[in-house]
């Protein structure tokens, strides 16, 4: 029998107990993260309680009936809860006729006040500003933690049986851990000691071990975090703070306004309904997990949401539901080819439904995939002639999501019959679009016959209503749309959306030719190097923002860093471009284009090399703002964006990047993600800014325009 170590051995029972206890306390944590959450979210609504009771004269005293003298008060100089809050109790025995039990009774009120205000008062988190408090700062670093400890927690989650039991296997399988029992035990115990301790150390080399040190290793990676780290993640996941305060109450969304106008019985049923997101690997706002029951309870509905607002999360959210209880469940989006990347990749990150893009050469390979497989599959509009009929007949989707519905409103068009034809396939039909439909209620009635065609006829009849409340309810059953200023109270002042585009076939010959040149600045026209924007891929998309735009009453700033690009874009934008800021542009000629910029209609745009437009000029006209290429210096994207968002902005503003995959706009986003961090920790450092300005160097270029030729090598122009 072979000598043991029994110091070795007690050094790995007491690690497996040690790691066991490490890795339940990642579980255990969650509650008290959750209620530190909270106690700093009721902190800041005081704060913000407090600082209100500045609106409230003191002369609502007089409605207590306390038989307080509020005249004396107010002659005293207290005219305010405020101030009156902020006196001592010396200070207002002083006043002639309060004594102590009016000042009693006064503190009971403003308490009374305090706790009202506090438990309506909606929390606004902010890196700069007023807003950009201690206490703010504590709950956004609170808030990054616990979103950071949840994602480890969900990823972590299937393990924690699995290693609790092997612990307790190990702990009660009774390995000899002591020379004195080695002496007294039996050959048959000592045997089995062996067998178990080998075991055991084949468990501390194993795959699974490596995985549990591995999320340990995070978690507390996670505990280290910087307040620029949590400031960072907020500023780049601010829907998801906002999201957790919602589902911990520490922000309160009113049900009327998730609702919208869906009567009271039906939104309780829905609002019942059990969802699953144990495979959705996200957060949703309160209004969105109400749009992702309505989905699936009502089966086939008009998803209409304001843009910006997550239809996109909510379609699925949905699918994840579905796929939790069948992984094989086939899904099919349909949608423009401007967004399939888009799509494809929102899946990806939210969900672990297997994705395919059925579209160009890889068309029929990736629809084999899928059909032998399920998940999801993303194609447009122009391929469903080609798969169609493969699906009528033939496959049973579990949801059928048809994006930016109004694609499909006329019933003659071609691509809305191949989507008819899947009506019987489809179990659920989720068809979306941010158009606002009620000014336009033959499309309305146009799509509403697909999905219900059993509506469509008393739709069409109450037509002449459709700005009456009565017609939203009769809508309520199959059409759903809330608006930014309903739903987030906080009003978020940015969010940025990466809009990834398919390069058509003009795209990539011009890139191709840019390649063999290498020339590094023509490479990043990518998708504006052609003469006609026909055929130009973000030339399309950046088409189809400016026609939701002004479908939603905004105007729209375009930058590119180009002067070609700004003037390419003139001519296609023609009459609704009120005009262009180049560096040509005289510095007193620039304020009348703004001006006339602010004057002009909804869906207008203003066009600007990015250097021009950037600085000093304050554009609040606009509330969405399109970048035609990533910029080397990150700097430019901050300024321009402030042009937009700064005092005097009265709307939400939402950005806009149009980038090709598999192009130096990739490289370059991928770059920027690395040397974020290190530009937000040194951007207002004089010193560090020069030296992280620059987004590549000399060699980096080099480096990436051989690469770039090596892949391309092979393709013929």
């Amino acid at each position: 029998m072979e000598k043991l170590n029994f110091k070795e051995i007690n050094r790995l029972m007491d690690a497996l107990a040690k790691l066991d206890q490490s890795f339940q306390g990642m579980f255990l944590s969650r509650s008290p993260q959750e209620e530190r959450i909270r106690e700093l979210s009721r902190a800041l609504a005081m704060e913000k309680a407090k600082a209100s009771l500045s609106e409230i004269p003191v002369e609502e005293l007089r409605k207590s009936k306390a038989g307080i003298r509020v005249n004396a008060l107010t002659e005293a100089g207290y005219t305010d809860l405020q101030k009156l809050s902020s006196a001592s109790n010396w200070e207002l025995s002083s006043i002639e006729g309060i004594g102590e039990k009016q000042i009693e009774a006064i503190r009971h009120i403003i308490a009374e006040f305090l706790n009202r205000l506090t438990e309506y008062s909606s929390i606004r988190l902010s890196v700069d500003g007023e807003e950009n408090t201690a206490r703010s700062r504590e709950l956004i670093a609170a808030l990054s933690l616990y979103r950071k400890h949840e994602m480890i927690r969900r990823d972590a989650a299937p393990l924690q049986e699995n290693l609790h039991n092997t612990v307790e296997h190990f702990q009660s399988v009774g390995i000899i851990k002591s020379r004195l029992k080695w002496m007294f035990s039996s050959k048959t115990a000592k045997a089995f000691s062996v067998s178990a301790l080998g075991e055991l150390i084949a468990f501390f080399q194993s795959p699974f071990y490596e995985r549990v040190s591995h999320f340990l290793a995070l978690y507390q990676e996670a505990l280290s975090q910087s307040e620029q780290e949590a400031l960072s993640d907020f500023t780049n996941n601010a829907a998801d703070f906002y999201a957790i305060l919602e589902k911990l109450g520490g922000q309160k969304a009113e049900k009327p306004l998730l609702y919208s106008s869906i009567p009271v019985r039906l939104a309780q049923e829905i609002d019942a309904f059990s969802l699953d997101l144990s495979c959705f690997r996200g957060e949703l706002r309160a209004y969105q997990a109400f749009g992702t029951k309505y989905i699936l309870h009502q089966g086939h509905v008009l998803l209409g949401d304001e843009m910006g607002l997550g239809k996109t999360v909510q379609a699925i959210a949905a699918m994840s539901h579905l796929y939790a209880s069948d992984p094989g469940a086939f899904f099919l989006i349909v949608c423009p080819a401007s967004v399939l990347i888009n799509w494809c990749r929102e899946i990806k990150k939210f969900s672990p439904i297997r994705t395919y893009l059925i579209h160009g050469f890889a068309l029929e390979e990736a629809f084999q995939c899928w059909q032998a497989e399920g998940g999801a599959a993303v194609t447009n509009y122009e391929s469903m002639g080609k798969i169609v009929d493969r699906i009528n007949d033939h496959m049973k989707l579990s949801m059928l999501v048809i994006d930016e519905a109004h694609y499909i409103k006329n019933p003659e068009a071609r691509r809305t019959r191949y989507i008819r034809l899947l009506e019987d396939e489809a179990e659920r039909i989720v068809m979306m679009t941010g158009t606002p439909l009620e000014n336009h209620v033959e499309e309305m009635c146009s799509l509403i016959d697909f999905i219900r065609p059993d509506m469509s006829t008393r739709v069409k009849g109450a037509a002449q209503l459709s700005h009456a409340a009565q017609f939203r309810e009769l809508l309520a059953p199959v059409y759903l749309r809330r608006l930014r200023e309903q739903v987030l109270a906080e009003l978020p002042p940015v969010e940025e959306e990466q809009e990834w585009c398919v390069l058509t076939e003009a795209d990539r010959n011009a890139y191709l030719q840019a390649v063999n040149e290498q020339n590094f600045m023509k490479m990043r026209r990518v998708s504006f190097l052609q003469d006609d924007l026909s055929g130009s891929a973000k030339a399309i998309r950046l088409l189809e923002l400016c026609a939701e735009a002004k479908a939603e009453g905004r105007k729209i700033l375009i930058y590119s860093f180009f002067r070609e690009t700004v003037q390419k874009l003139r001519g296609l934008l023609q009459e609704v471009c009120i005009g262009e800021i180049t560096g040509d542009t005289e510095i007193n000629a620039r304020q009348a284009i703004i001006d006339s910029f602010g004057r002009a209609g909804d869906g207008s745009v203003l066009l600007c090399q990015i250097q021009a437009g950037g600085t000093g000029l304050n554009i609040q006209a606009a509330s969405i703002v399109i970048f035609c290429e990533p910029q080397i210096k990150p700097s430019l994207t901050v300024q321009a964006i402030s042009r937009v968002y700064r005092m005097g902005q009265v709307r939400n503003v939402l950005i806009y990047h149009l980038l090709c995959e598999n192009t130096v706009d990739e490289a370059m986003v991928d770059l920027l993600a690395e040397k974020q961090s290190e530009f937000d920790a040194f951007a207002d450092e004089s010193a560090m800014a020069d030296a992280t300005e620059n987004l590549m160097d000399r060699e980096w270029v080099r480096h990436f325009m051989e690469e770039e030729r090596r892949k391309y090598a092979l393709m013929v122009i």
